[in-house]
């Protein structure tokens, strides 16, 4: 049964990496596709472009873990007592990080852990994830589409889930030290177990494939519009932010250096290019002013 659980994340990888490579259009691109193993158990496959002329970077990771014990960061449900015989963990991240400005890095996870009885069958199990969208110069009609398209996908299953998803994610996706939100939000979902695996896992196949098409209609809409070396500047400082929540705040990062990740894989989601400054100038206060505007408020359908 594992496997075929393992094959609905590679199913949605391949998927995503097919529609990204489509749409990076330059031959001198850096791109990678790892497979690899893990010695505590379980392995993964990485699929990365860099310096292309859509992307700066961005990251597409499978990966499918075990051990005996399960990591902290993991520690969110009340499952971990049973953990004695072990625990899997399998999931997909994705993560883009574009060239152009005024297309949004975005982010996407689904993931599956399971509690293994003595026979290495799974006892118990829950589901997490969801997909955010961070902009750096935000158009109000990409944030609606954004939401509609998720509550869309998420109705079939259960017309509450929304609600809930939507509400997680603004509360997730907040940078305390910063007092502002990532993005402009999405959904998001831990511990989940209100319905039976094999009709959880279609919700997180058709997440991430509704993921990919919404992106996919931002990133099409967008990519042709003309930035200036001032917009560029400003992408680069806001991507600290970004960065900042994924080093000081993220439990997917957490989980993975907590149960020995592969390091490479787990910091692909950092943006290759990204800046800090002590002081910023009047432009950058200017085009912040008007994101914030975006950023810190709830775009809940």
């Amino acid at each position: 049964m594992i496997k075929d659980l393992e094959q609905v994340f590679i199913k949605s990888q391949k998927k995503v990496i097919e529609n990204f490579t489509n749409i990076e259009s330059s031959k001198n691109a850096n791109i990678t596709f790892d497979k690899w193993k893990r010695p505590e158990g379980g392995g993964g496959q990485t699929f990365v472009i860099e310096s292309g002329s859509f992307f700066d970077n961005c990251a597409v990771n499978f990966s499918s873990i075990e051990g005996k014990k399960l990591p902290k960061a993991a520690l969110g449900n009340s499952l971990i007592k049973s953990s004695k015989s072990g625990y899997k963990a399998m999931g997909l991240s994705v993560i883009t990080h574009p060239k152009n400005p005024f297309i949004p890095t975005s982010h996407l996870n689904i993931r599956l852990f399971c509690i293994l009885d003595k026979n290495k069958n799974i006892k118990e199990w829950w589901a997490g994830g969801g997909y955010d969208l961070t902009p750096y110069f935000s158009f109000k009609a990409d944030n609606v589409k954004w939401h509609d398209d998720a509550k869309s996908v998420l109705d079939r299953y259960n017309k509450n889930f929304y609600k809930s998803f939507s509400k997680n994610c603004n509360e997730y996706f907040y940078i305390p030290h910063r007092n502002e939100r990532r993005g402009v939000g999405g959904i998001f979902f831990d511990n989940f177990t209100k319905m039976n695996i094999n009709k959880t896992t279609d919700m997180l196949s058709d997440i991430a494939d509704q993921y990919l098409c919404s992106y996919l209609d931002i990133a099409n809409t967008r990519k042709k519009t003309k930035f200036t070396k001032e917009h560029k500047e400003f992408q680069l400082l806001r991507r600290g932010r970004y960065a900042e929540f994924n080093l000081v705040n993220d439990r997917g990062t957490a989980f993975g250096l907590q149960s020995n990740g592969r390091i490479q894989s787990i910091l692909a989601s950092l943006p290759k290019d990204v800046k800090w400054s002590y002081k910023k100038d009047s432009a950058y206060l200017k085009m912040e002013r008007q994101l914030l505007k975006h950023i810190n408020r709830d775009w809940n359908v």
